[in-house]
């Protein structure tokens, strides 16, 4: 994970939003793909369609070039490097800056699936052909009980595949739940259908539980490393299928489970074709409310299986 050690007024700025002191930046199926769009759906495009059906009618449609692979992004400039385009940019809410994207959100509304998401990263080009690894390091700080972190591939929001990471609280508390998730468009005209394997970490691939005297304080130093030590997030391609993994740090568990690194997955869901270009997205879920949620991203990355 890179290191901030210097924090400019931009920086702090975004930092005292979120409530945080300095100190805290330290620490499913098959699918057919439709290639035509009714008059009646153009009258409701959101924002980013407009303007690219504005491109295609004005002689401009965007061309998508294979990304040459291995890429690196360390977002080690002042700003989004060239090749990154912000869809429903809210620039107030996030900085690159010193090999860190700090993001916040707040408003328990972004996600792939909502139109009006706010800071799509969406990198300009489409992986190649073939299998790859898409990944992401950061730091996610899970203070609302209802934080996310998307990454994937995506086309628009009724078409995408994604690793999903989010926390979610219920009655035992905050939990950790991973999930590979695809939004697929299957009839014309008709509603995308939701296809996602899902995980819940806090019973059974981490830890048996979180409803008892020992689960919970081994759940809760979990839910605190994804900050103070970070994580990996991976969306895997081989062949036609897909598969969500996270590598994070545990506390000692007993029983053959030691502290250290650990690395869980879903299981694999398939598609067609590949599409798509890649993003990632700090997200909340619906009950965060006002609440902020604030993110760190250090790398992200697109290689071949054994680059």
């Amino acid at each position: 994970m890179a290191v901030c050690t210097k924090v400019s007024s931009r920086l702090q700025k975004l930092v005292r939003r979120s409530g945080k002191s300095v100190r805290s930046l330290f620490q499913a199926t098959a699918v057919f793909l439709l290639g035509a769009v009714s008059a009646q759906a153009q009258t409701n495009l959101t924002a980013e369609e407009q303007a690219r059906l504005a491109a295609a009618d004005g002689g401009q449609a965007p061309t998508a070039t294979a990304i040459e692979l291995p890429f690196e992004e360390p977002f080690d400039g002042k700003d989004l490097a060239g090749h990154w385009q912000l869809l429903n940019a809210d620039k107030d809410s996030f900085v690159v800056e010193n090999g860190i994207l700090l993001a916040l959100t707040s408003g328990g509304k972004n996600s792939l699936r909502n139109a009006d998401s706010s800071n799509i990263f969406e990198l300009q080009g489409v992986p190649p052909e073939g299998d790859f690894d898409l990944a992401i390091k950061g730091k996610l700080d899970p203070k609302t009980g209802y934080d996310e972190v998307w990454l994937g591939l995506r086309e628009s929001p009724d078409n995408f595949i994604a690793a999903h990471l989010y926390v979610l609280t219920k009655g035992c508390g905050p939990a950790l739940f991973l999930r590979t998730v695809a939004n697929q468009p299957v009839m014309p005209e008709g509603e995308p259908v939701l296809t996602a394997a899902n995980h819940s970490l806090f019973d059974g691939p981490i830890l048996k539980s979180v409803c008892d005297k020992a689960g919970r304080p081994l759940g809760d130093q979990i839910l605190s490393n994804l900050f103070a030590e970070g994580f990996e997030l991976t969306l895997s391609r081989r062949r036609l299928r897909y598969r969500t993994s996270l590598t994070l740090t545990v506390p000692d568990r007993g029983a053959q489970k030691p502290a250290g690194l650990e690395t869980v997955h879903t299981n694999w869901i398939a598609r067609m074709a590949p599409f798509g270009k890649p993003v990632f997205l700090l997200g909340q879920g619906s009950r965060a409310g006002s609440g902020e949620t604030l993110a760190e991203f250090d790398h992200f990355s697109i290689r071949r299986p054994q680059q």
